[in-house]
């Protein structure tokens, strides 16, 4: 609402009549008001009236001030001081500022637009009582004319990089600089006529925004801009830009100061906006409305820090997508998994020590005695990013959404009367407004395991829509909010205080996005970041971390590499030859041949998985030989195998190195004779999957993709279920009789389910549906003041336990 002071004039005929006539010194379209022919007679000129000297009477007190007419200029030269609204209505700084000097003073205004041009004179014979309209206090006051004291003051000052520490006023730039500024600004006069920058090495932007863009971008060396802009784009971004010079005003390199004009003989008048503006100036409301008013809202794209980091902030680099996608109901991707893990939860989570915890629920679940029906209660008082409660409603609506949206580990599990592949609309039913009932489909212990995952986490209903959002940061209830995010740049996140769990770390957190490893390394090593995640090249690995710079940091098998028999021929068909090759290898020095970045893996599941055993052996060439001879084969009788393997660099850049060990490994038998035959993954799986490879080399999870989730089912099933489409052709059914066994368990009673794995485990060392060697880990290289990292066992980091010195 207008201030009740204050009267904005709306365009009447007279007002219209003024703008019709007047250019208010900006260029308009012609107006033509008639169709009648224009005469081209000569007029007779009308005598000019003898002047009559009517003396000017001004108030001798302020209680005499009750009205005042104010001549402005709208729109004026910045249309941010002073613009007409659709309604007619006059607004911007100047009339804002006038608004609330008429409030602190108790006298009404009413605004007439009126031309620049002569507006003065216009006072200066009480046409007028003041005139506010971007006026600049010249340095000879017109005659008849007197102003106020500055109202706002504005410098041009000079702005650099961050780190261009050389340069501290204009007379240390380069003679080769190029310098830009906003085009027919103050600035651009102040480059011209003060710094005597020639107009080959003058770059011109349409705002300064862009100019500060370009700055940035290395466009151009130094920017001259209004020191208000300045200030606040070199306070929000400060890790790339500065002002030369020293603080404040001592920057400026020339400046002007805005007035309001009164009649010279006003005086009481003059004083009372006197009195005004100092309060206006000290209570902050010219800060204020210069800030709403003429301080560029643009946002720009910062690049990364060229000074370090912050203390107060953990820069993280990955080489990443463009695209990320933020929705829970997306697939499977280390990138958006990790950064959603970071920023949502669900009912339960795992730890970054892999223990799985209760998060949105109270505690772990009620589940039936047939174990498909689980009821939660939740915690009450969590409060969504955007405001609203978190409550049952919220896990009915975000489970079904992922289930609407596709997502196979919803479907997967929950219960499908109808087997359409979607889960039923009552697979989630809410009990009370903090209690839910999840139905499955059957019993799975794993699935508490399956729940922790993204495609699980629960959204606000009120700021997610039904249909796919994967560039919304709305964000749930995780470690970190996301305050900021620059599509391809970064990413920034500060810490939930709505978050149950173990309180962040560090409160902020920015994720940096590299489009190559090149750039990411760059980084680093200049300090812009404080540690290089996914994408970092072993080679530079192995480089940076031997330094005493540089931190190497381990985190537990996210990967495993798996030699896959075909069980249907022989000679894979007899369990004496595969246990045979499994005490032929020697996975410590396959493990080796990664240079530090694999280990040895003596189990199907990965050693940082809850429930895992090194249940098979360790290399024994003496039993190896023996299981052979009983097998028939001996020196006399030798077995011809062919070892089939991905040689394009899916999984590594050392695979033909590694088939090669292998392959040498299981000829020291003296029994074994290796084919190898090496192919691209495509021409490679073609023949695999159609059942055209007695043996050959793999990897789980596929490339490309993080675990499913934590549970030693995700390293076993799809090899004892899938054997078709693995082509390994494997049936146990001791081992499947133990897998149902499992499943049957209640999924809380941890104890017992790892007892029940530790025993599959063993069946799997003497059957072999696949004969597993190496596991590969996850690697980050930090600089050395970092501390506190930890890698989940799904390869995700997490951001809360980060913290640097």
């Amino acid at each position: 609402m207008p201030n009740q002071k204050l009267k904005r004039i709306a365009l009447t005929s007279s007002l219209l009549l003024a703008l019709l006539f007047s250019s208010c010194n900006n260029e308009s379209e012609p107006t033509t008001t008639t169709d009648a022919p224009i005469s081209t007679e000569p007029t007779t000129e009308l005598a000019e009236p003898e002047p009559v000297e009517t003396p000017l009477v001004y108030p001798q007190s302020a209680e005499e001030i009750e009205f005042l007419t104010i001549a402005i200029d709208a729109p004026s030269r910045n249309r941010d001081f002073a613009n007409v609204d659709e309604f007619g209505r006059v607004q911007g700084f100047d009339p804002d500022l006038m608004a609330d000097i008429a409030a602190q003073t108790g006298f009404d205004v009413e605004f007439v637009v009126t031309n620049f041009d002569g507006m003065l004179d216009s006072v200066a014979q009480g046409e007028f009582d003041a005139a506010i309209s971007e006026l600049i206090i010249p340095e000879s006051t017109p005659s008849g004319i007197a102003f106020t004291n500055p109202y706002l003051s504005v410098g041009q000052v000079l702005v650099v990089r961050a780190n261009d520490s050389g340069v501290n006023s204009p007379a240390d730039l380069p003679s080769t600089s190029n310098v830009g500024v906003e085009s027919a600004s103050a600035g651009e006069q102040t480059a011209r006529e003060i710094v005597k920058i020639s107009s080959e090495r003058l770059v011109s932007f349409g705002t300064a925004a862009d100019a500060l863009q370009g700055l940035i971008d290395r466009d151009v060396d130094a920017v001259i801009i209004d020191s208000d802009d300045a200030a606040q784009y070199v306070n929000n971004y400060y890790q790339q830009l500065r002002i030369a010079g020293s603080e404040g005003g001592g920057a400026w390199i020339a400046s002007r100061q805005y007035g309001i004009a009164v009649a010279e003989g006003n005086t009481v008048l003059l004083d009372t906006l006197n009195r005004a503006i100092t309060q206006a100036r000290t209570d902050g409301t010219v800060e204020r409305l210069g800030r709403a008013w003429l301080t560029s809202q643009d946002r720009l794209i910062a690049g990364e820090s060229l000074i370090g980091t912050l203390d107060r902030e953990f820069v993280v680099g990955m080489v990443a997508p463009n695209t990320i996608n933020m929705d829970p109901s997306g697939g499977p991707d280390p990138v958006s998994w990790e950064l959603k893990t970071n920023t949502m939860s669900g009912l339960v989570g795992y730890t970054a020590e892999n223990e799985l915890v209760p998060i949105l629920a109270e505690s772990l679940p009620t589940v039936s005695p047939d174990g498909t029906q689980y009821i939660f209660k939740l915690r009450p008082g969590l409060v969504f990013p955007d405001g609203s409660e978190f409550t049952a409603e919220d896990v009915r609506f975000s489970i079904l959404r992922s289930s609407s949206a596709g997502s196979f580990l919803v479907n997967t599990f929950l219960r499908d009367t109808d087997i359409d592949g979607f889960a039923d609309e009552d697979s989630v039913e809410i009990v009370d407004n903090l209690t839910v009932r999840i139905n499955l489909d059957e019993a799975a212990s794993h699935f508490l395991s399956v729940l922790a995952t993204p495609s699980f986490f629960v959204v606000s209903d009120e700021c997610y829509p039904l249909e796919p959002a994967p560039e919304s940061i709305c964000g749930g209830i995780g470690p970190y909010l996301i305050q900021d995010w620059q599509t391809g740049e970064q990413i920034r996140l500060k810490a939930n205080p709505q978050w149950p769990g173990t309180p962040p770390a560090f409160e902020n957190i920015q994720v940096r996005i590299y489009a190559d490893a090149d750039q990411m390394r760059s980084s680093l090593e200049s300090g812009a970041i404080d540690l290089a995640w996914l994408g970092l090249p072993l080679a530079d690995l192995l480089e940076l971390g031997e330094t005493a710079e540089y931190k190497v940091w381990e985190g537990p098998a996210a990967f495993k590499s798996y030699l896959v028999f075909e069980h249907d021929s022989p000679p894979w068909n007899n369990p004496l030859v595969r246990q045979a090759a499994a005490l032929a290898v020697d996975r410590n020095a396959l493990a080796e041949i990664f240079q530090g970045t694999r280990k040895p893996l003596f189990s199907p599941i990965p050693n940082s998985v809850p429930g895992h055993i090194p249940a098979e052996p360790e290399r024994d060439l003496t039993e190896a030989i023996r299981l052979l001879n009983s097998a028939g084969f001996n020196d006399e009788n030798l077995l011809p195998i062919t070892l089939d393997f991905t040689d394009d660099g899916r999984y590594s850049p050392f695979e033909s190195e590694y088939a090669t060990e292998l392959a040498n490994q299981l000829e020291e038998t003296g029994i074994f004779q290796v084919t190898l035959r090496g192919a691209p993954y495509d021409t490679f799986r073609a023949q695999s999957a159609t059942c055209g490879s007695g043996a050959f080399l793999l990897g789980w999870p596929p490339s490309g993709q993080p675990p499913n989730y934590i549970d030693p089912a995700h390293w076993t099933y799809y090899f004892i279920f899938n054997t078709a489409s693995v082509c390994s052709n494997f049936e146990d059914a001791g081992l499947s009789a133990a897998v149902a066994q499992v499943e049957q368990l209640n999924p809380t009673d941890i104890v017992t389910r790892e007892t029940r794995w530790a025993e599959i485990q063993d069946i799997w060392s003497k059957t072999y549906p696949t004969l597993d060697l190496t596991q590969e880990i996850r690697v980050a290289l930090s600089l050395e003041k970092v501390n506190g990292l930890e890698i989940d066992a799904m390869g995700i980091l997490r951001y809360e336990t980060l913290a640097k010195e």
